[in-house]
């Protein structure tokens, strides 16, 4: 094994993509893979997903776009940056890329192109980060009827609370509300304004209305936030037979048997409590094994929980082996798993050091290798 792999199964990608279509059956599904596929490698997610037929997907911009673009020629990729360079707009319409486009500088730049263009435009109802704003919308259609080599095929918007759009009392159903009454400007387009916690509250509250959906990290079959606030989402969550698709692992590298009141790492702030057996394994905060974890977590090791011990340090962590069987003595290249999808989730390991399986997935390093399986 090389020393710390990412396992990804493409198989339950496919299931995981295959049942967040089918909450969406008639309307625009555009899987993200921003970030290399939130770090789980953009290109094999992206072919898995043509596989079963998804004709769509979303990046940032055109570095991320490349690599798609080159493994499946005939995906529809869409670009959603923003304030994009001249020369990187001209650079995505010859490669057949559909611009987002979310303010004037980059529509004015890509009119003056004068190419053929295949467009997206992004609203602001209320995320304050990017999109046109709504009473822009008149100026965006004369906009484009001057310029008929601009052609229009979807809008979008981003929600601020997708898990809450089922509550009318929520400012995510005020901007649902909002972008209905937007939607009106633009029949027969492509709407999409869906991510991965709003698909699943529409889903939970029967919501008739034909919505658009980007879904992210729910493709690997990780809950949108670490807790919803409404129960009937989180209970259609907990029904959905989305799974979780990786697993993080690396192997033990050095052992040592320490005597009571020994230290371990940097700042010696751990000791041993007694004569200890301690581990070292090969995985560091250059790897998106995060220092914060020094002091709370734990990993697996043999199917049992063991905690991580003293600082974690930039290429390695360690951790106290001292009660594991000793009928079996423990070996250099031994596994050691960080996150699986039962006994200690990826959720898990967000969830103690205060932060979301989006950063965690996101921060695990070059050195990591990815392993793809299909079973």
């Amino acid at each position: 094994m090389s020393r710390a792999v990412l396992e990804i199964n493409l198989s339950l990608v496919k299931k995981n993509a295959q049942i967040l279509k089918s909450m969406t059956p008639h309307s625009f599904f555009c899987p993200m893979l921003k970030a290399d596929a939130y770090g789980l490698g953009a290109v094999p997610i992206a072919k898995a997903l043509s596989e079963i037929g998804v004709k769509q997907v979303g990046v940032l911009n055109f570095e991320e776009a490349w690599p798609i673009r080159k493994a499946l020629p005939k995906m529809d990729i869409l670009i959603f940056g923003s304030f994009i360079k001249k020369e990187d707009l001209s650079g995505m319409l010859e490669n057949n890329l559909t611009i987002v486009c979310s303010n004037w500088t980059d529509l004015k730049n890509l009119a003056q192109l004068e190419k053929k263009a295949r467009l997206h435009l992004k609203f602001d109802t209320g995320f304050s980060r990017l999109g046109f704003h709504l009473n822009s919308v008149s100026q965006t259609l004369d906009f484009l009827k001057q310029n008929p080599q601009l052609k229009l095929e979807g809008f979008g918007t981003q929600l601020v609370s997708g898990e809450e759009l089922g509550d009318k009392n929520s400012f995510s159903f005020q901007q649902l509300t909002q972008f209905l009454s937007l939607a009106k400007n633009f029949p027969n387009k492509k709407n999409h304004i869906l991510n991965s916690a709003g698909l699943i509250s529409q889903f939970a509250h029967s919501d008739s209305t034909d919505l658009g959906a980007r879904p992210g990290i729910s493709l690997y079959g990780i809950k949108p936030k670490i807790f919803f606030k409404n129960k009937a989402v989180e209970d259609k969550w907990n029904h959905l037979p989305l799974q979780p698709v990786s697993c993080l692992k690396s192997q033990i590298v050095a052992l040592r048997e320490l005597s009571k009141g020994a230290p371990v790492s940097y700042g010696a702030y751990w000791k041993a409590p007694k004569r200890s057996t301690i581990a070292t394994v090969s995985l560091g905060y250059a790897d998106g094994f995060f220092r914060a974890f020094g002091k709370k977590r734990e990993v697996l090791f043999r199917g049992k929980n063991r905690p991580v011990i003293g600082a974690v340090c930039m290429d390695f962590f360690m951790i106290d082996l001292t009660d594991t069987d000793k009928e079996k003595p423990i070996e250099l290249g031994e596994e050691v798993i960080i996150f699986e999808k039962d006994k200690l989730t990826v959720e898990d390991q967000a969830t103690a050091i205060n932060t979301i399986p989006y950063e965690l997935f996101t921060s695990i390093g070059p050195r990591v290798k990815r392993v793809y399986i299909n079973s």
